[in-house]
């Protein structure tokens, strides 16, 4: 008999707890303190689809949807506190993953010592009338197998009696169960001890007799391996301190040579280092003389020309006219040696064979050298090609062969050599060497040669050991520029009174040779065209377009970019040609050029330049589609450029 609050006592059945939670209609999920399930009845498993085995073991979170699952763990921690929580609205998450609004109760699970173990939990879906009203309603009657109890709350004190007293009873047969699963384990441990303290005697019975054997045997093994010991390390003791003597004679040479390669490595940076600098000021100082000897070199011949006549007065002035031509020619010839050690002379090479180019020159270098010094060639047979400037390699024979003639003043032997070369490691020290495929030129002489102070600064510009007129220093530093160009290498052998051997080696090319094509002619005769000239020096601009005025063109004249632009679109008729200087301060001439040919889009251009290689070239290679004249130009030569790039307009 039970007596229900506020009922009159009715008889009822003793009713299984287990068949009081599956046949309520509401889902119940018990879960332990960690959040595991470890209960659920078949509303459950039906409401959430999952089996009941694939069920408990699993994290409840699996049935919260993520957004609530904080939410949900302050509730949970406010149960475990022992609250009870009624009547919360929330969702869970089904096995189709679907979700579903659930009204929520959440209450705590206590053993019988009143400590809470866990929680239970009872959902009621709200979308279904008779759920919601059960939830809502807590005086409802509940009926279960029999059963009638007046409110939820009624029914809630039962469930929980019941849990406390499952938990109560599982404990007392834990309890029990321990017990005798210690008196089990006592007789047993006491039947073990026996059993090993008998093994351990035997064992130690045995083991006295077995090390006493042992101990005899390792003593005399001790004796036997300490003599041998003896014996193998003095052995050893001789070959270590021979090995120690060999390998300190090593390091000491390794270190030695070591020690000399960086010393050289060093050297041949630092001289490196200091022509890079010095090709940089000789490249610029060239670039600006270049602007004013184009001045010096042509306003001389305007004046000659005007004083050429009949009057004998004027002959002296025409003379003087014709030696400042000269000196600014030489002064030309000075700036293009300047221009080659910095490596800023635009070159056009071409796959060529050196074996020829040696031969296209030697009869020069015959006269050069004079009767009284003997040339001698060894060209290697099917030497491998190399993509250079042949007129710049002419060059390179010529220097050296007139640097040795000067040190051979009472005659000696010049020696030209080739050869195929493969170079796995930097030779030489030279530093910025690489390896691959080579082609070797060396030209020897047997003259007074040089000491190493001489060799240190030999490629500089403007150095020289020659008395005073009797050179310009400017050979060797236009060799080294040209061969550097060449991507090649260049290194000095010599001693005082030994001759000197200079090496040149030039990498090997896999560009297939083409055949040279000629300029065209000049064919053109002026007919008024217009030509504009761009340039920001007021001097070169002048004499520039009296030169053309003088030759029979209309002439356009501008001080940058910008006003040649505006220029270009305010001339109604045609401009024929476009003659712009490479670098302006406002504007490159190419940008100028490009601007202008989309006004004028038949225009022809010539560039003018004496450092223009940063900007119209690639790799110190003329680009193809490219007109340049180097200045300074002679006004014949700007002519003739002039009229070849207007041919294709005749």
């Amino acid at each position: 008999m039970a007596e229900l609050p506020g009922a009159t006592q009715v008889a009822v059945h003793q009713v299984d707890l287990t068949s009081i939670i599956e046949s309520f209609q509401d889902a119940i999920v018990g879960t332990t303190n960690a959040g595991i399930v470890n209960s659920c009845n078949r509303a459950a498993v039906e409401l959430y689809g999952y089996p009941s085995h694939e069920l408990i073991g699993q994290d409840a979170d699996i049935l919260i949807p993520p957004e609530r699952r904080v939410e949900e763990a302050a509730i949970m921690c406010r149960v475990m506190a022992g609250e009870q929580v009624d009547g919360r609205d929330t969702q869970r998450i089904c096995r189709d993953r679907t979700s579903i609004e659930l009204s929520l109760t959440v209450a705590p699970v206590r053993d019988n010592t009143g400590a809470v173990v866990g929680t239970v939990s009872i959902t009621q879906r709200t979308n279904e009338p008779q759920q919601a009203h059960h939830a809502g309603a807590r005086s409802a009657v509940t009926h279960v197998d029999g059963l009638k109890y007046r409110t939820q709350s009624d029914w809630d004190q039962r469930f929980q009696a019941n849990i406390e007293a499952e938990y109560a009873n599982e404990r007392v047969q834990v309890q029990q169960a321990q017990d005798r699963f210690q008196i089990r384990m006592g007789e047993e441990r006491a039947r073990e001890r026996v059993q090993v303290q008998a093994a351990q005697d035997r064992f130690q019975v045995a083991m006295g007799d077995e090390r006493a054997k042992e101990r005899v045997q390792v003593y005399e093994a001790q004796d036997l391996f300490q003599a041998r010991m003896g014996e193998q390390r003095a052995e050893e003791q001789l070959q270590v301190q021979a090995a120690q003597d060999r390998f300190q004679s090593a390091m000491d040479t390794g270190r030695s040579r070591a020690h000399h390669d960086w010393s050289n490595l060093q050297s041949q940076l630092h001289q490196t280092q200091r022509l890079e600098v010095l090709g940089q000021l000789a490249g610029g100082i060239a670039h600006d003389f270049n602007n004013l000897l184009a001045v010096i070199l042509n306003y001389p011949e305007l004046i000659a020309d005007e004083l050429a006549g009949p009057a004998p007065e004027l002959e002296s002035a025409g003379r003087d006219m014709g030696q400042i031509q000269r000196a600014a020619e030489r002064a030309t010839a000075l700036t293009h040696q300047l221009l080659a050690f910095a490596r800023r002379e635009i070159v056009q090479p071409r796959v060529l064979e050196l074996n020829q180019t040696v031969t296209d020159v030697e009869e020069l270098l015959r006269r050069t050298i004079g009767a009284d010094v003997l040339l001698r060639t060894d060209l290697a047979a099917d030497l491998w090609p190399v993509l250079a400037d042949p007129g710049q390699i002419e060059q390179v024979l010529v220097n050296l062969a007139v640097n040795a003639r000067d040190a051979m003043s009472a005659g000696g032997t010049l020696s030209i050599d080739t050869a195929n070369v493969i170079i796995d490691t930097p030779a030489d020290g030279t530093a910025t060497q690489h390896g691959g495929r080579h082609v070797r030129l060396q030209v020897s002489d047997t003259g007074t040669g040089m000491p190493a102070d001489v060799i240190e600064h030999a490629f500089e510009p403007f150095f020289t050991t020659k008395s005073e007129g009797a050179g310009t220093g400017l050979g060797l530093s236009t060799v080294y520029g040209i061969v550097a160009q060449a991507e090649g290498t260049i290194t000095i052998q010599s001693q005082p009174g030994a001759g000197t051997t200079f090496t040149v080696l030039v990498p090997v090319t896999d560009e297939v040779a083409l055949p040279i094509e000629e300029a065209p002619r000049y064919q053109h005769t002026p007919a008024g065209e217009t030509v504009l000239i761009v340039d920001d020096q007021e001097a070169l601009r002048e004499v520039t377009g009296r030169i053309f005025t003088r030759g029979g063109y209309h002439v356009i004249t501008a001080a940058d970019g910008p006003e040649a632009i505006r220029l270009a679109a305010e001339h109604d008729g045609d401009i024929h040609l476009l003659l712009t200087d490479v670098v302006m301060p406002t504007m490159l001439g190419k940008e100028v050029a490009d601007r202008i040919r989309m006004i004028k889009p038949n225009i022809e251009v010539i560039f003018m330049s004496g450092y223009a290689q940063p900007v119209l070239a690639s790799e110190g290679k003329l680009d193809p589609d490219v007109v340049l004249i180097e200045k300074p130009f002679t006004a014949s030569g700007i002519l003739e450029k002039a009229g070849q790039a207007l041919n294709n307009q005749t």
